[in-house]
């Protein structure tokens, strides 16, 4: 049963088959994903411009696969997918982000994940994560308890925050932000016990789901980094709002991820070391 997942209406027997379809066929995902990731690990890159081309280009493959993959059994359903033309479809939508960690995934790097969020008239309401070096299966359907690799899984009870392991908000480009993100820092480095990053926004999510962290924040994240997760998380008993507390549902620009016993006063940290910003 889930935790605290809002009620909606929604056709829960329709979402469970399809989220079973991608768990039942997660082990040929995790092949295709780590095949793709021998291939463009083996060559080392010259120049960013190179780097972000190998990027782009195992994005594409893989989310060429999973689409494939999707359409085979549920040929009426959208699909949003990271770099792709969205495709049109019924009630259901699914949100993919083919390699979530993609720097990771071309330098060979054991952290990444694939995340499948399944959203019914716009609302998310079943999630897969795969995480193929670890060959783990992250899911959930609303209303129906989060699970990894079948077994239930919740959030840590920590309520402290000098109890809590945190993972930072490291944007990839943050040099206009850069005084928020230190006076970020400074105040979780003075409160916080320690910090934890994978450079997997869905992973560390994942992380928070079972109760190995606690936390994370995060800025410029996109739709399909979040969609899955929104329902596992909150399954698993966690929170996933904006700074002023509004929850996930289609997308936010900075979002906070806990496991729901520190959530408030994490947002009142961060409201009070950014109050310092802006009067400086």
């Amino acid at each position: 049963m889930g935790i605290s997942s809002p009620t909606i209406n929604f056709p829960v027997d329709e979402t469970i088959k399809r989220i079973e379809y991608v768990k039942a066929n997660a082990m040929g995902i995790i092949h295709e994903a780590k095949k793709i990731q021998r291939e463009v690990s083996a060559i080392r890159s010259e120049t960013d411009a190179d780097e972000k081309e190998r990027i782009d280009a195992a994005d594409g493959k893989l989310g060429d696969i999973l689409i494939r993959f999707l359409q085979k059994s549920f040929p009426k359903d959208g699909i949003i997918c990271e770099d792709k033309p969205t495709i049109d479809g019924g009630d259901f939508k699914w949100i993919l982000d083919p390699v979530d960690g993609s720097m990771n995934f071309v330098r060979g790097l054991p952290l990444y994940a694939i995340s499948f969020g399944l959203e019914h008239r716009e609302t998310p309401v079943g999630g897969v994560v795969i995480v193929p070096p670890q060959e783990s299966v992250y899911s959930a359907v609303m209303g129906e308890g989060a699970y990894k690799n079948g077994e239930p899984i919740v959030t840590s009870r920590i309520s402290e925050l000098n109890r809590a392991i945190f993972s930072p908000n490291l944007p990839t480009k943050r040099a206009h932000m850069i005084q928020e993100i230190m006076a970020d820092l400074s105040g979780f480095l003075t409160y916080a016990r320690s910090f934890r990053r994978t450079g997997s926004f869905v992973l560390d999510a994942c992380f928070i789901a079972e109760g190995v962290m606690d936390a994370i924040w995060e800025k410029t994240v996109k739709h399909w980094d979040v969609s899955a997760i929104s329902v596992i998380l909150t399954e698993a008993g966690g929170k996933l709002t904006d700074l002023n507390g509004v929850h996930y549902y289609t997308g936010l620009p900075e979002l906070v991820a806990s496991n729901g016993v520190l959530h408030s006063e994490i947002l009142n940290l961060l409201k009070t070391v950014r109050s310092t910003v802006s009067r400086n």
